[in-house]
């Protein structure tokens, strides 16, 4: 068992792929159509944020290094109620946004195979499946597959930076800020669920051969290629596009359009899938950890344990994982749902995770150490986020409800066994 386990390399890609995304294929240009060039403000602050928040989790990893991941930072924080309510957020909230990462990955492809909605959902749903035949064999096979394909991503999107080329019809912009200062305020709020992520690897902190020296490092090395990509890209996005950028639906494709002609479209889908593929992977790893820690802990039916150990495959965590995503996937096909409905509520979840973890964070850290600190800043942006996040927190607010439901009816079962036990003794 010594050489098992995610090195620094796979733990680093793993990272990448879970904050990164298929958001950096659209929302810098998103941010460019509503603030113009004073998106680049609202991105340096998001990345300013990504740096405390990041840090944070970070230190409590090496601390606690375990696949409950925010779980277990909360049970030794609050207490066992909320963090049955913190892992049925993650275990629960986080699956509903896996159908939007595969099918935000399968409307480039279909640019290219051609078909309608129908063969979208179709090709989502293979990229689901790859996605679960990666962690079959655990998060160590995983976590090869992430190394080649977060580095197939990063050499993607730079060689699309590198032959970008404005088209004869872009139109610069003539001030930075077009549309006001206030326009850096909507540009943020579309940035930062790019920007999200880091609870998602939390989970496989147990993971690592030495979580005490490597998940600080891959969080820094993580954090630096994420922040280096998204600068990039959105430099590209408006030098090379500019006010252009409000036009297209796929602004990676129009980076290397004028260059590459028709070629444009089958380069990007290529890129397109395998950011998907690597985003999933890695989110389809750290919820098949956390739901077998889950059963371990008693947050969870007991059949959900097996595979909580570091090395262990959890399999039967990995099925619901697979059969709940690919039903909220069938699910969005037959109610005619979008894609961006589905990560708005899995976005509310995700920052209530947050909001429990970083509370956690604040109490265990020790005090004026940096990652209390960090804790403590994030937790007040955290707070506003979750705020802001309006209707949408019916969602994480029904899950918890069903999760302290779960446990005192557990609660109650457990109370009947022992008072039967005591009477036949």
């Amino acid at each position: 068992m010594a050489n098992s386990g995610l090195n620094l390399a796979e733990g680093t890609a793993l990272y990448v792929a879970a904050v990164l995304g298929t958001g950096i294929l659209v929302l810098p240009a998103a941010a460019i159509t509503v603030a113009g060039p004073a998106a680049l403000i609202a991105l340096a602050l998001l990345v300013a944020l990504s740096i405390p928040l990041a840090s944070a989790f970070a230190a409590l990893g090496a601390r606690y290094p375990d696949s409950g991941g925010i779980s277990t930072y909360v049970r030794h924080a609050l207490g066992s109620a909320a963090s049955t309510v913190t892992a049925w957020l993650f275990f629960v909230g986080a699956p509903i946004g896996i159908p939007a990462l595969v099918l935000f990955g399968a409307g480039y492809a279909q640019a290219v195979t051609g078909g309608g909605r129908d063969e979208v959902f179709l090709i989502a749903g293979v990229l689901l499946a790859v996605c679960v035949a990666a962690n079959v064999r655990g998060v160590r096979m995983s976590g090869r597959v992430q190394l080649v394909l977060t580095g197939a991503l990063i050499a993607g999107l730079l060689v699309a930076v590198a032959l970008s080329s404005p088209s004869p019809g872009a139109r610069p912009f003539d001030t930075f800020a077009p549309f006001g200062w206030s326009a850096i305020v909507p540009a943020a709020m579309l940035l930062v669920w790019s920007l999200t992520g880091w609870e998602a690897v939390t989970h496989l902190a147990g993971e690592f051969r030495n979580p005490e020296r490597d998940i600080t490092r891959a969080t820094a090395a993580a954090l630096a290629i994420i922040a280096v990509l998204f600068c990039v890209v959105t430099v590209a996005v408006l030098l090379v596009l500019g006010q252009s950028a409000s036009s297209t639906d796929a602004p990676i494709s129009a980076l290397v359009q004028y260059r590459l002609g028709n070629a444009a479209v089958a380069v990007t889908a290529a890129l397109a899938i395998v950011i998907t593929l690597s985003g999933t992977n890695a989110y389809v790893a750290s919820l098949s950890k956390l739901g077998a820690a889950m059963g371990r802990d008693g947050s969870a039916p007991a059949w959900l344990a097996p595979g909580s150990a570091r090395g262990d495959v959890a399999r039967r965590s990995l099925a619901v994982v697979t059969v709940y995503s690919a039903a909220v996937l069938v699910l969005t096909w037959f109610m005619g749902w979008r894609a961006t409905d589905l990560v708005l509520v899995c976005a509310a979840s995700q920052i209530a995770v947050y909001v429990f973890g970083l509370v956690a964070a604040v109490k265990l850290l020790p005090a004026r150490s940096y990652g209390r600190w960090c804790a403590a800043v994030s937790l007040l942006v955290m707070s506003l986020l979750l705020v802001l996040s309006g209707w949408h927190l019916l969602a994480p607010a029904a899950i918890g409800a069903a999760a302290l439901t779960f446990r005192a009816l557990s609660h109650r079962r457990a109370a009947s066994s022992s008072a039967r036990l005591i009477q036949n003794q």
